[in-house]
């Protein structure tokens, strides 16, 4: 059996109705556009799922909807970090009797840990409470500017944490992810965060893949993933830096705000974003379109508004 985090797997859009309100009528849409691109698994309430703008309550609907929807048919992995300890303990025991495949959990970034062990006790009791499902470290330290390294975690962390199965790379500091993917003699699972890197990823040796831009141009990646499996290297680096160029244009709309947008322009509209995050106008939205469409990568046509 492939572990539950391994090959291309889409962040998630966490979806709000038009007035900011969790709408997980929409987790269906999401499901059948995933399954026609053959996905096998999802991480939900991550980053790109804006979890830090969601209430206990409002991930925990989440996860039980993505669990009724698509947990038959896909792995459902679900990030329970927080900064509090006690509500992420609360979510991991949440996600583990809802039937969830793994966890995962960023590092508390408002108060932060000074080092290893530090984020070692963080961490153990998160993922204790939802023993025995796989527990991955996030590593994401654009976003919680905790600099510790990745691959010492995994190390240390085996001895208190049984479950640590390995962790989520979202960096792109590719020296690290060699000393992660080394760790142990290679034991752990490193699944690969970067969208723009992954065929650095994938040469480096990572099994798995974890992206926003995988919700709406999954077919894209996996030519990369094939090209780069057959050998034929020419291909999967042109493909590759297609993808680059592709999110060069989300990023100049706000990265977050525009992924969210693509899908809406696909046909499945996981409605706006939460503050402090800014929507795009609808003269914004054309030209994302506009910008977008003739890039034919994506998993449905772009529709560009009237």
């Amino acid at each position: 059996m492939p572990p539950p985090l391994s090959g291309l797997i889409p962040a998630c859009h966490t979806p709000f109705d038009r007035s900011g309100e969790l709408d997980v009528s929409v987790v269906p849409r999401q499901v059948e556009l995933f399954r026609e691109c053959g996905m096998n698994a999802v991480f939900v309430a991550g980053t790109t799922g804006e979890f830090s703008s969601l209430t206990r309550d409002e991930r925990m609907a989440l996860c039980d909807r993505w669990m009724r929807e698509a947990g038959d048919s896909m792995a459902i992995a679900v990030h329970v970090g927080h900064n509090c300890q006690a509500e992420a303990i609360a979510l991991a025991k949440h996600a583990r009797k809802s039937g969830a495949a793994a966890v995962a959990a960023v590092a508390p970034s408002y108060i932060k840990p000074a080092g290893v062990a530090d984020l070692v006790d963080f961490m153990t009791p998160i993922a204790a409470a939802a023993d025995p499902l796989p527990f991955y470290y996030y590593e994401i330290p654009g976003m919680t500017n905790v600099r510790i390294p990745a691959a010492r975690f995994l190390v240390e962390g085996r001895a208190k944490i049984p479950t640590l199965r390995g962790l989520k790379y979202s960096h792109n500091d590719l020296v690290e992810l060699q000393e992660c993917l080394a760790a142990s003699g290679g034991e752990f699972e490193v699944v690969f965060g970067f969208d723009e890197f992954l065929l650095a990823g994938l040469a480096m040796g990572v099994n798995g893949a974890v992206g926003s831009t995988y919700n709406f141009a999954g077919p894209h990646y996996r030519k990369i993933m094939t090209a780069f499996e057959s050998g034929d290297h020419a291909t999967a680096r042109s493909a590759q830096h297609r993808a680059a160029r592709m999110i060069e244009v989300l990023s100049r709309y706000g990265f977050m705000t525009a992924s969210k947008a693509t899908m809406r322009l696909i046909g499945i509209d996981c409605g706006p974003v939460r503050a402090p995050l800014r929507n795009l106008s609808p003269g914004e939205l054309t030209n994302l379109a506009r910008e977008l469409a003739p890039f034919e990568m994506f998993a449905r046509p772009i529709q560009i508004p009237e």
